[in-house]
């Protein structure tokens, strides 16, 4: 069999993508923030919409994937070799931080619940922490959050990555983007129908396990892939004036929509994850206006290079301010500690995330990408 070409692709980083993770994940640390802080009122609602954050990731993810997904074959082909390969490479990128997170928080809260005598932590089962260390968690309800504190959007990508290659078997252009819209309805479907069977109403409580799992999210990451083939290498440039300011309108329409239908209005929190995807997807767009300015920032931009070392980490950095507050006897009852438990979150964990992606995720990164072109070229 013959050899793809081994020229290695010109790539260009996209600053913008990683100031959304960047946002994304001061979302989420602002939502977990306001849970240890016991905030309520407007505050509290505002922290509570971070949890959004996970979604703004599917979609840069659906994006990141795409362009990395095309770029490898360009570059190795579309052999069974080339689709192992680009499947070890994100593993590496993923599972080195995600095991340390899947064996340490165990331990953590096993010592917790020891301190505590009981009252908090837990005992982690063993079939969770072997569901989680093989990423089917997704798919399992006592592991898919029970064992890394936010590990079911883990489950959820991981899953995802499989599934890439058989899409872009599809043939490109208008079929392909009918397929990923039939297989998110699919799925949304599924998830009201499991929840009508299992519960006798298809309405699915957030942050539930049929919320959490991949049939209700996988609308976001279709989204997101629906966009990538509509504007392909166009992620590069820039969108013309008027459809930024269609996006920019769109943003402001469905942003409060998805927030009315999920922790907001609660009205329907299974259908929220799939509007807000749109609103991301006219945020994207809307970038190249005057939220470019205040949204793509170095700030954000550094922050989203570390943001799954914060994503993980951020939850033992919470846990040690909870214990903190607890053993000093701080008042919980202000509507304003949620901004200093979240400034103190965000300051610790973007420090020990610094340290992380140095220390675990960028050597396993490096190894994932040589053992990766290894593979793709037939260990040569």
């Amino acid at each position: 069999m013959a050899q793809a070409s081994v020229s290695k692709p010109v790539t260009k980083r996209l600053n913008w993508l990683d100031a959304l993770r960047g946002w994304a994940v001061l979302g989420v640390v602002a939502v977990h923030s306001s849970e240890v802080a016991h905030s309520r009122g407007p505050l509290g609602e505002m922290a509570g919409a971070g949890q959004y954050g996970v979604q703004l990731f599917f979609l840069v993810s659906a994006l990141t994937i795409s362009l990395t997904y095309d770029s490898h074959i360009r570059q190795f082909g579309r052999s069974a070799r080339s689709q192992f390969a680009w499947l070890l490479k994100r593993f590496f990128r993923i599972a080195p931080l995600y095991y340390f997170a899947a064996l340490f928080y165990p331990v953590e809260q096993y010592a917790i619940y020891q301190a505590s005598h009981h009252r908090y932590g837990g005992l982690t089962q063993i079939p969770n922490i072997a569901a989680n260390l093989l990423f089917v968690h997704t798919w399992i309800p006592s592991a898919n959050n029970s064992v890394v504190p936010g590990g079911w959007s883990i489950g959820v990508e991981m899953f995802f990555y499989l599934l890439v290659p058989f899409l872009w078997v599809v043939s490109p252009g208008r079929r392909r983007i009918a397929v990923l819209a039939a297989g998110g309805l699919l799925c949304l479907t599924g998830t009201f129908v499991v929840s009508w069977l299992a519960t006798g109403s298809s309405y699915v409580v957030n942050n539930s396990y049929l919320y959490y799992w991949f049939p209700t999210q996988a609308p976001v990451l279709a989204i997101g892939l629906i966009f990538y083939f509509l504007r392909g290498s166009d992620l590069h440039q820039s969108p013309g004036r008027l459809s930024v300011l269609a996006a920019s309108a769109g943003f402001l329409v469905f942003l409060p929509a998805g927030l009315y239908l999920g922790s907001v209005g609660k009205l329907e929190p299974a259908l929220a994850p799939v509007v807000l995807g749109v609103a991301f997807v006219c945020l994207a767009l809307s970038l190249e206006g005057p939220l470019r300015l205040l949204l793509v920032n170095r700030f954000a931009i550094e922050l989203g290079k570390i943001s799954f070392s914060v994503y993980i980490l951020h939850f033992v950095v919470l846990d040690g301010i909870r214990t903190a507050i607890q053993v000093l006897h701080f008042s919980r009852a202000s509507e304003l500690t949620v901004i200093p438990v979240y400034l103190t979150a965000v300051t610790l964990t973007s420090a020990i995330a610094y340290l992380s992606k140095r220390v675990i995720e960028d050597p396993a990164i490096a190894f994932g990408h040589r053992l990766s072109r290894r593979v793709a070229l037939g260990g040569a």
